[in-house]
């Protein structure tokens, strides 16, 4: 199985639920995540480090029950898993912002352009 996570919210609950298919599906499967708009802000080392992120009433439980969040269950996913994360360029070129911006769990920095040829034979979700 070769799956695709577009991930573009920066809501807690998506980057979670995100984090969990793309972690299960890695065990047994190829899986490549593109991070863009604020599913791409969301890794920002600051936002990271103040858990600032857009959180409704599950999120903020879940923020409160201290669970692995979504950045940690990624980074584990990548260890065991056939799991590859790339940040989308466009943002980052139009917010001026480096790969040392944000944490350490990317692979690459590429486009809309080439991660859709990278994922043409894969099933593809947006969240």
């Amino acid at each position: 199985m070769k799956l695709a996570l577009v991930l573009a919210s920066g809501e807690l609950e998506k980057l979670q639920a995100a984090s969990v298919i793309a972690s299960v599906a890695s065990s047994f499967g190829e899986v490549m995540v593109f991070a863009t708009m604020d599913g791409l802000m969301a890794f920002k080392k600051e936002v990271v480090a103040n858990k600032a992120w857009k959180a409704g009433e599950l999120g903020k439980g879940m923020l409160k029950a201290n669970v692995p969040l979504f950045v940690d269950m990624l980074k584990q996913a990548k260890e065991v898993g056939n799991l590859k994360i790339y940040a989308c360029g466009m943002v980052m070129d139009m917010l001026k912002l480096k790969k040392e911006d944000f944490v350490d769990v990317f692979d690459d920095v590429i486009g809309v352009t080439k991660f859709l040829e990278m994922v043409e034979d894969a099933k593809v979700l947006f969240i």
